[in-house]
């Protein structure tokens, strides 16, 4: 085996450990996404609103007989989804759209 051969070799392992990455991280950002969501359910539901005081609270209507209670947990609900960290999901993008220039070269030698 050459010295390129080792070296391809070492390279497509790495891609195929980066795949299995990448699906990993997907799985696991559904998770979180899942969690977020039975978050703002529980939340939703502790407010124990009517649907028309609901309506108006997503709305941001001022309605008599909501509690005070629900603008703290409005502003609990939007920090979830300010935490999302959305970098991650772009980390291998340019090396993926740069595989696929590699492999049309390959194949034009």
């Amino acid at each position: 085996m050459t010295k390129l051969e080792k070296i391809e070799q070492q390279e497509q392992k790495t891609r195929e450990k980066i795949a299995e990455m990448q699906a990993m991280l997907k799985q696991i950002d559904g998770q979180r996404t899942e969690q977020e969501n039975l978050q703002i359910i529980q939340q939703v539901r502790a407010l124990k609103l009517s649907r028309e005081e609901l309506y108006a609270f997503i709305h941001g209507k001022s309605t008599p007989g909501i509690f005070s209670g629900a603008v703290d947990t409005a502003a609990e609900m939007e920090t979830i989804y300010s935490r999302r960290d959305t970098k991650h999901n772009n980390i291998f993008d340019d090396n993926e759209n740069n595989d696929e220039s590699e492999d049309v070269s390959n194949e034009e030698n």
